[in-house]
This record gives structure tokens, sequence and C-alpha cells, in this order.
């Protein structure tokens, strides 16, 4: 003969136990995802920062190679891989299109000797474009008065530099631009 207690089990611990497990999973799942995310944010700033380097890098060798030069830098030179400068005459109305046509030097290091850059996905680029032999401020007053100095052309060259370069893939760019301004 059984006893039979006056409660019957109806299962209250085990949906409790289930609902629990539910919300727990939830909130795992909801973690993992935010890590995920956070983990392509810093993939995303990491290749924007090599990028930005790697740019100003090439920045800094065009400006180097045109404080370097003896005089003022030769305008109808093709840019070459042979070539110590890239100077464009005018200031191209599409930086971009410059990039694209090739026109532009790759990055070589400052040094006598080939410098590579690591964790970029191409090399990064450079050109310069001349802005003007000693133009006027906004008063009208230019540097070099003497007519014979200037028509010898001493006195200040102004350049813009531009650089460019991709970080660790080509989805990410950075392009760069300073200007330069030489005395000769």
């Amino acid at each position: 003969m059984s006893l039979q207690t006056g409660h019957s089990q109806r299962g209250a611990t085990l949906i409790i136990s289930l609902v629990l497990l539910l919300i727990i999973t939830l909130l795992a799942i909801s973690s993992m995802r935010e890590v995920t995310l956070e983990e392509r944010i810093v993939g995303n700033l990491r290749d924007k920062q090599t990028a930005f380097n790697a740019a100003e890098s090439a920045l800094r060798e065009g400006e180097i190679r045109l404080t370097n030069s003896i005089g003022p830098a030769d305008t109808s030179a093709a840019c070459s891989t042979s070539a110590e400068n890239c100077v464009l005459a005018t200031i191209p109305s599409d930086v971009d299109s410059v990039f694209e046509s090739g026109s532009v030097m790759a990055y070589k290091g400052s040094t006598a000797q080939q410098t590579d850059l690591y964790s970029v996905a191409d090399d990064p680029r450079w050109f310069s474009a001349l802005i003007g032999f000693d133009p006027a401020d906004s008063t009208g007053r230019v540097e070099v008065t003497d007519p014979e100095e200037r028509s010898r052309g001493v006195g200040p060259y102004y350049y813009q530099v531009n650089a460019r370069s991709p970080g660790r893939s080509q989805r990410m760019t950075e392009t760069l631009q300073s200007v330069v301004v030489q005395r000769y």
C-alpha cells in the first residue's frame, strides 16, 4: 500500500529552471554579439591608424625630398621610380585622379636604402605640386622686392605635397596634404 501525500508535484521548478536558462542564454548571445562588434570596430581603427601612419611616412618623404633639393624643383620631369622628386607644374583640381593615373612616387623611405612598410596592402604614394614663387599675401606684399633677385628666382617657392596609403586592406585609404616653403 502506498501513502499519498496531500501535495502533488506540478513541475514548477522545471519551468522556472528552463526560463532562467533561456534568460542566461539570451544574455550570453547578446554579449557575444557585442564583443564581435567591438572587435570589428577595433580592427577598423587599427586599419585606419596603419593607413594614416603609412601616408604620413610618404608625406614626410615628399617634404624631405623637396627640402633637400639644391634649387627649385623641375616641374617638367615625369614622375618615375628613378626620379628624386615628383612635382607637378600646377595644383590638380582632382587629387584622386593623379593617384589613379600613376603619376606619383612610391614610398622609398628617406634613407639611401629602400625602406619597407609592413602591414600595408600596397606601398604609400606621394606627389607634390608647385603652388607658386613668392606669392603676394592678402595685403599685396611680396617677400623679395629686388627685381634682379626676383628675375633669378631667389626667394620662397611654395609646394603642396600629397600622400596616400591603404591600410592593412584596400578598403581603408588615408590621404594627407601639407604645404612646404623652400627658399633658394
